[in-house]
């Protein structure tokens, strides 16, 4: 009896959400315009709204493998703004635009920051590379210099060179955030919420003649294949009446990275609002509540201390020291003197604390919005604060100690100028491979046959090319073979193919090594 062949094992791995920044006139919407007619059948979208905020595609790899990818295009960033205020990461992959022939923007920072914030990894698109421009070098140090450093830069961070012109570099594009899908396992979280079917986030709402209340939300987690449904937020429960895909058209089933529109809902729903679907109407109802108190938590729970830490790094300008701006509030003026003394003793050749004010009193309401306006703390030494003015704080969220002894307060102020300084990196190495013969493919992709000799080589790995101690060029492990089979992992000791990217010469005797980035304390 002929054996069973064994079923090939597909991973399956959830639809990613990009979200597509980048600074005015840069290129996003005609980029995702290319995306979207060079891998779908162009759909005209009408009948609830005339600016659609996400869009999904079905991208069929060089491999004949077909994926879904939904795009969120963020223009005024209004819809992100409020998750940012939920703390929701709706995004999988941050993809930032930037035009050749303007570089680097305060959009283009504003979308790097909060790409940075959410810790999502980022894939650039230099586009109109058929225009003439600044220099690919040039973009590539001002990206740097915001803390984006690209792969043949030693960094973790893709770039692809685009034109929606020509359609150069489109296809490239979605294979990497495919690529990028796999290599940070992005599969979906499992729901124990009892009756749960999914969750998600509103990115658009309005109000139709014909269908009423509708709500564009993109699902975080779950899958929906049922045509009973309710609806439960922070302000309401609804019934469903029908879920419609991207393209407007009902669907029986979505899962999670979809866009859907719900329609026949009780009320418009806020942009950025979380919402929950079930198919019992009881436990929709019973959710309500439930979210409404989670809500006032998540808003009382925000730090202080948090909100000017990254008030601080938004507002850092490239080249200059980390400054902490203080307003002093004191009990008398020989406090405000030895206290002024003891800040200004904290200030070095990469941190400085400038005093705004310092005088005695009572810290009022004034001086909460002189904080807020510029982007400063308060520190008070046995000063009292008024109940207004902590009421402003906590609403403005700006940060105001108090202190009675006065080492207590020099210690945190270093903790936080601490805090604005970025720490030092090195690598650190925790694999090795041998390579023992160089082989280029008809595509012209190198492989790297090799011998593992310390720890696991790992898909996904960053790594380098050692010949004679020296490091040469950084990359990333793209493919991993072993008997012509694609793995994850090779261990000591074991022959693999290795194939790197961005592509670089490798020679035989040279040394393919696995590292990690590690702060230096």
């Amino acid at each position: 009896m002929a054996k069973k062949a064994k079923e090939k094992v597909v991973e399956v791995f959830k639809t990613p959400v990009v979200a597509v920044m980048g600074h005015v006139d840069h290129g996003k919407t005609s980029l995702l315009d290319s995306i979207r007619g060079t891998s779908v059948t162009a759909t005209e979208v009408g009948g609830i709204t005339q600016s659609v905020r996400a869009h999904q595609i079905a991208y069929t790899s060089k491999d004949g493998d077909t994926s879904k990818i939904t795009f969120i295009d963020t223009p005024g960033h209004e819809a992100f703004s409020g998750m940012r205020s939920r703390g929701a990461k709706i995004a999988d992959i941050a993809l930032i635009v930037v035009a050749i022939d303007d570089g680097v923007q305060p959009q283009t920072r504003e979308a790097i920051r909060f790409a940075l914030k959410e810790k999502l990894p980022m894939i650039v698109a230099l586009n109109k590379i058929d225009l003439p421009g600044e220099s690919e070098s040039k973009i590539k140090s001002q990206l740097a210099g915001e803390g984006v450093v690209t792969e043949d830069m030693g960094g973790d961070t893709i770039l692809v060179k685009t034109s929606t012109k020509t359609k150069v570099g489109i296809d490239e594009l979605l294979e990497r955030i495919i690529l990028l899908t796999q290599i940070h396992d992005m599969k979906e979280k499992k729901i124990d919420e009892e009756g749960l079917l999914a969750d998600g986030i509103v990115l658009e709402s309005n109000l139709n003649k014909n269908l009423g209340a509708v709500a564009l939300v993109v699902l975080k987690r779950g899958k929906i294949s049922t045509k009973d449904l309710y609806i439960a937020n922070e302000k309401f429960s609804s019934k469903v009446r029908a879920v419609l895909n991207h393209e407007q058209k009902q669907v029986d089933e979505v899962s999670a990275g979809d866009p859907i529109w719900i329609t026949a809902l009780t009320n418009v729903l806020d942009i950025g609002l979380n919402v929950k679907i079930f198919a019992d109407k009881d436990l929709a109802e019973s959710q309500v509540a439930a979210m409404q108190e989670l809500a006032t938590v998540e808003k009382e729970a925000v730090d202080p201390m948090d909100a000017f830490l990254n008030l601080m790094s938004e507002s850092k300008a490239e080249g200059e020291k980390k400054k902490l701006n203080v307003i002093i509030k004191t009990d008398s003026r020989g406090s405000s003197e030895v206290v002024r003394s003891e800040i200004e003793k904290l200030n070095d050749e990469v941190s400085e604390v400038k005093i705004l004010e310092c005088k005695e009193g009572e810290i009022t309401e004034t001086d909460i919005m002189n904080a807020k306006n510029q982007k400063a703390i308060i520190i008070g030494f046995r000063a009292k604060v008024s109940d207004n003015a902590k009421r402003l704080a906590s609403r403005e969220k700006v940060l105001v100690r108090d202190y009675e002894i006065i080492y207590e307060m020099i210690e945190e102020l270093a903790m936080v100028l601490d805090g604005l300084i970025e720490p030092e990196e090195t690598d650190v190495e925790v694999a090795r491979a041998l390579v023992k013969k160089v082989f280029t493919l008809t595509n012209g992709d190198v492989v790297a046959g090799c011998i593992v000799q310390k720890g696991s080589m790992i898909k996904g790995y960053r790594v380098y090319v050692e010949r004679d101690g020296k490091v040469l060029n950084k990359g990333k492990i793209t493919s991993l073979r072993q008997q012509k089979k694609e793995v994850k992992e090779i261990t000591k000791g074991i022959d693999c193919g290795i194939l790197m990217e961005p592509k670089t010469e490798i020679v035989e005797g040279d040394f393919i090594v696995a590292y990690k980035v590690e702060k230096v304390v």
